[in-house]
């Protein structure tokens, strides 16, 4: 969980000012506890934030960052899986620089523009989220999963370094021996997770990923964590089920009911640094913030990322279309991740405007590298699978989980993005009709480990989306006043008042009314502008 922010010049910049700049942006990350550790030198500065509570029992994945001065050259590697996000601006402040951090916060410190990315805004109404490169300010830039930064002698390249071998199946052999092997994967990564502490909690939705994750880790230790799942009591029946698996590892076990709470979206805001198009980040805000205060864990246990990975968040809701050359892959990618039809958002003209003079992401290098990578392969399976990992893994899910994680100060931790399970699962076989879907692996694996577990096995269940309905309210409320008033929406510039009230008349609230008032509510945190 590397906090970290640097600046890279060509320059013999004096050592004073280095240092200032470290500082400032060591001001907005020392936020969030650690010991900093500096190296200063004149044209390079970097500082390490450092936190025993977040060390493991065994770290067997290659280091994040290396410094090599003789040669300067920095070399920053994000995994595979989408942890650990870096946000980068190059050349600024001069020609040939670099500044980087773990947090975006800690680059605006430093006056970096605070321009609204507007193509990440509309990226963010087709996908759900924000993909890679982009972030929502025009001149910071992120680097993608699985990919590598290079930074030497005023130079920066930032290429894919990791990809999966969705095209090399394993041997899959027995049931049993797969079942045996993914068992000792699991077993083998929880085992080097763990903390060297007693401040740890699970986390569960009721599934089978996240079950076994719990039980694999209760075999692993003999402290009495606690056991977490969020808005239980609304789903009795899966409750009963929680409480079954606490009882099984002998652990207590924590209900967490989410609230439609307007105020929480400002600390969401702040700790993912980008607008959303869900309730998602403000129900995992609440089940971590809950966690923390409640039991005091700096390490939380969990199934992050597992859904993905075996493939049952894959996209099914649309046909697959026939993709007449590689340009298609991510139109019918798009369809597939949002089948719902899109209304249109209610740009001002001159936002509109701004917007079509605007690169899309889907016309940038990683994107157009990722189609023809996901063009390669033959399957229409594949394909979105493939691209299901490089975007919605990191960029929907992890690396935001990770931010708000941050902002509790615990660090998320799940087997199944150790590098060795997720080679090994990505490479298995969709399903067969022998052996059963990749996720029937881990049922069965609950069911040796413990026989009377009955995980639950449909997906809306204990879904971390909560029901709004605060959004419509007219007045009343002060966020609102600053975010969808006629005067708010005029001072930003971005939305009609007039398109804006049509959303809000709607019975339910929609994802773009949803995206209006995380943009608004963004903006005014931030200040950002067009």
């Amino acid at each position: 969980m590397p906090t970290l922010a640097g600046w890279l010049t060509g320059e013999q910049v004096p050592t004073e000012i280095i240092e200032q700049t470290i500082r400032a942006m060591e001001s907005v990350l020392e936020l969030h506890g650690g010991q900093p550790a500096r190296y200063v030198q004149p044209g390079v500065g970097l500082v390490v934030f450092a936190d025993k509570a977040y060390a493991m029992q065994r770290n067997d994945e290659p280091p994040v960052m290396d410094w090599v001065p003789e040669r300067r050259t920095l070399v920053y590697r994000r995994p595979l899986s989408g942890w650990h996000p870096l946000y980068y601006v190059e050349n600024w402040p001069a020609e040939g620089n670099l500044v980087f951090a773990s947090e975006i916060k800690a680059l605006l410190a430093l006056g970096v523009l605070r321009r609204l990315n507007l193509a990440a805004l509309s990226a963010l109404h087709r996908y759900g989220f924000i993909p890679a490169p982009l972030t929502a300010f025009k001149e910071i830039q992120v680097v993608p999963a699985g990919s590598i930064l290079r930074w030497q002698h005023t130079k920066l390249v930032v290429n894919a370094s990791t990809d999966y071998h969705l095209q090399e199946p394993v041997d899959e052999g027995e049931e049993a021996a797969v079942t045996e092997l993914v068992h000792s994967l699991l077993k083998h990564a929880i085992e080097g997770q763990l903390p060297q502490h007693d401040q740890l909690a699970a986390l569960t939705d009721g599934g089978a990923a996240s079950m076994l994750a719990t039980l694999l880790s209760a075999r692993a230790t003999e402290t009495r964590f606690t056991i977490a799942s969020f808005s239980a009591k609304k789903a009795p029946k899966q409750w009963e089920i929680v409480e079954q698996l606490a009882d099984a590892c002998q652990r207590p076990s924590l209900a967490i009911t989410g609230l439609d709470h307007l105020d929480f979206w400002q600390a969401v805001l702040a700790a993912t640094e980008a607008p959303c198009v869900d309730s998602l980040p403000l129900a995992l805000h609440q089940l971590l913030q809950t966690v923390a205060a409640e039991t005091g864990a700096r390490v939380a246990m969990g199934g992050l990322g597992a859904r993905v990975i075996l493939g049952e968040e894959r996209v099914r809701n649309a046909p697959p279309a026939p993709l007449r050359d590689e340009q298609h892959v991510l139109d019918g990618y798009r369809s597939r991740v949002n089948p719902g039809k899109l209304r249109e958002l209610p740009w001002t003209v001159e936002a509109r405007q701004r917007l079509q003079d605007e690169e899309t992401w889907e016309n940038g290098h990683y994107a157009r590298r990722l189609a023809h990578k996901a063009w390669q392969l033959t399957d229409e399976w594949q394909r979105d699978y493939y691209l299901d990992l490089h975007l919605r893994l990191p960029d929907l899910l992890v690396g935001p989980a990770q931010q708000l994680a941050t902002l509790a100060r615990i660090a998320l931790r799940s087997p199944y993005l150790h590098p060795d399970v997720l080679n090994y699962l990505t490479r298995l076989p969709a399903s067969s009709a022998a052996k059963g879907s990749r996720s029937a692996l881990l049922l069965t694996l609950v069911r040796q480990l413990q026989p009377e577990l009955v995980p639950v096995t449909t997906k809306s269940t204990f879904s971390l989306n909560l029901p709004l309905q605060l959004l419509l309210q007219e007045s009343g409320h002060e966020l609102l006043e600053i975010t969808l008033s006629s005067e708010a929406l005029r001072k930003r510039g971005l939305f009609t008042a007039e398109g804006v009230q049509l959303l809000r008349q709607q019975r339910k609230i929609s994802p773009e009314l949803l995206l209006v008032f995380t943009t608004q509510l963004f903006c005014h945190l931030y200040d950002a502008t067009l």
